[in-house]
C-alpha cells in the first residue's frame, strides 16, 4: 500500500508540473507578445508624429508668388517618415527590402505613413483659426488676394499589421486551440484611434506656416529706394507688402484730382510704392536726405523700445501704443 501511495503522489506531481508548465509557458509567451505589441504600437504613433514635425522643416511659403501653406510639405514629410520607420527604428532609414519585421513573437508589416494637406474629415473649420479670408474686409479683399493658401495644415496617420508567430503546436489541442487561432489572426494597428473595418480613419492634425516670414533672406533689411521705388534685397518681404498695398487700392489719385481742379500741372505718381525696413544693424534708422521735414535726414522706422535707440525716441510718449501711436 505504501508503494502504491508513493507512486500515486509521484504521478500527481508529474501531472501538476506538466499543467503548471503549460500555464507558465502560455503566460510567458503572451506576456512577451503583448509587450512587443505595445512597443510596436508606440513606434507607429511615433512615425505619425515624426511626419507632423518633419513637415515644419520644409519651405512653407513663397511670398514672391503669393503662395502660403504649400501643400508639398505633407508629401515630403510622409515619404521621410515612411523611409525612417519602415523597420520601426526611426533613427535612420535601412532599406532592407523586407516586407515584414519579426520580433521574438510579434510579426509586423512595414509602417505606412499617410499625410494629407487637409484637416481631418468632420472636424470644424474653426480649428484653422483666423485665415486670410477671415481677416479680409469685404470692400477690398486685400489680404486674401495677396495670400494664396494651398492647404489647411497637415493631418497624418500611420499603420501596420500585426500577428503572433512562433507560438508552437503545443497550444493546438482542446481549449488552447481557440486562443492560438485568435492570436495568430492579423489585426491593424493605427497611430490615432482604432481600426474600423481594417482601416485607420482617425488622424493627427497640426497647423502649418503662419503669416510671417521666417528665413534668413526674409529677415534682411530693406533700404528705401528714394527715387525709383525698386525692390530691395529682401524680395519676399517687399513683394508681400507691395501686393497688400496694391490690393488695398494703392495710393489713390486724390492729389492728381486736386491738381487738375486748380489747373496745376506736373506732380508725382501717387501709386508709386516705397518701402523701408531697417533693423539693429542700421540702428533702426533710414536716411532720407535733406529735403524732408525741415531737413531732417534720418527717419526712425521701427517704433519700439530698444537699447540702442536714443532716449528722446524712447521717451516721447510712444511706449505701449500700437505702432508707436499710429491712428487706427
Amino acid at each position: 500500500m505504501r508503494a502504491l501511495a508513493a507512486r500515486s503522489r509521484r504521478g500527481q506531481a508529474l501531472v501538476e508540473t506538466a499543467l503548471g508548465s503549460m500555464v507558465f509557458v502560455t503566460i510567458l509567451l503572451f506576456g512577451i507578445y503583448f509587450a512587443e505589441v505595445g512597443a510596436l504600437t508606440l513606434k507607429v504613433q511615433e512615425a505619425a508624429n515624426f511626419a507632423l514635425w518633419e513637415a515644419t522643416g520644409h519651405v512653407m511659403h513663397n511670398p514672391q508668388a503669393g503662395v502660403f501653406q504649400r501643400s508639398n510639405a505633407e508629401a515630403l514629410a510622409s515619404s521621410e517618415a515612411s523611409g525612417r520607420y519602415q523597420d520601426f527604428d526611426g533613427r535612420a532609414s535601412h532599406a532592407s527590402g523586407a516586407m515584414t519585421f519579426q520580433l521574438a513573437i510579434a510579426r509586423a508589416t512595414r509602417v505606412n505613413v499617410d499625410c494629407e494637406p487637409t484637416r481631418p474629415a468632420g472636424s470644424p473649420v474653426d480649428i484653422l483659426g483666423t485665415r486670410p479670408q477671415d481677416a479680409t474686409t469685404g470692400e477690398t479683399g486685400a489680404l486674401d488676394a495677396a495670400m494664396a493658401t494651398q492647404s489647411d495644415g497637415i493631418s497624418c496617420n500611420a499603420s501596420t499589421t500585426l500577428r503572433a508567430e512562433r507560438l508552437g503546436n503545443f497550444m493546438e489541442p482542446e481549449f488552447f486551440k481557440v486562443s492560438h487561432r485568435l492570436a495568430s489572426d492579423q489585426f491593424r494597428v493605427c497611430a490615432a484611434g482604432r481600426a474600423s473595418g481594417g482601416r485607420c480613419t482617425r488622424r493627427f492634425f497640426m497647423l502649418l506656416d503662419d503669416w510671417g516670414l521666417s528665413s534668413l533672406a526674409e529677415g534682411r533689411e530693406c533700404p528705401l529706394s528714394t527715387n525709383t521705388g525698386a525692390p530691395c534685397a529682401n524680395v519676399d518681404y517687399y513683394g508681400w507688402v507691395q501686393r497688400v498695398y496694391r490690393e488695398n487700392g494703392a495710393g489713390g489719385n486724390a492729389g492728381t484730382a486736386l491738381m487738375a481742379g486748380v489747373g496745376a500741372t506736373g506732380g508725382v505718381n501717387e501709386d508709386q510704392f516705397f518701402m523701408s525696413f531697417r533693423g539693429a544693424e542700421s540702428n533702426y534708422e533710414q536716411s532720407i536726405g535733406a529735403s524732408h521735414a525741415g531737413n531732417q535726414t534720418v527717419w526712425e522706422t521701427t517704433p519700439f523700445v530698444a537699447e540702442n535707440l536714443s532716449p528722446t525716441y524712447r521717451n516721447d510718449g510712444r511706449r505701449n501704443k500700437w505702432l508707436g501711436g499710429v491712428p487706427h
